[in-house]
């Protein structure tokens, strides 16, 4: 007999950002492979930028690319500079990577 392991009970709970009643942002806790080396890519980069306002795009990247994992909308940068406050931004990143840190150390 064969001894079948269920990895679908890993699965993560999504991480809800809620911006107003009716504007909800569902992102997967469980990031891509290519995801995860994006948002460590901007995270050197920003470590090594020599202007405020370098790292401060980097830091709207990684929002928005972070905010693009909700499949049901289209985002952009452009949304998140309009739309996004940049404590909003800060809280998103914040939020995400501890999201993922809790999902990585679950024992689920």
């Amino acid at each position: 007999m064969s001894n079948i392991i269920d990895l679908s009970i890993l699965t993560a709970e999504p991480l809800e950002l809620k911006f107003s009643e009716d504007d909800t942002f569902t992102i997967p806790a469980e990031p891509t492979v290519a995801l995860v080396n994006q948002l460590l890519d901007f995270e050197q980069k920003a470590s090594k930028s020599k202007s405020n306002k370098e790292q401060f795009n980097l830091f709207v990247k990684m929002a928005t690319l972070i905010l693009q994992q909700d499949n049901s909308r289209e985002i952009d940068q452009k949304f998140v500079e309009n739309n996004v406050s940049i404590s909003q931004m800060r809280k998103i990143v914040e939020l995400y990577k501890d999201k993922v840190q809790e999902n990585a150390t679950s024992k689920n």
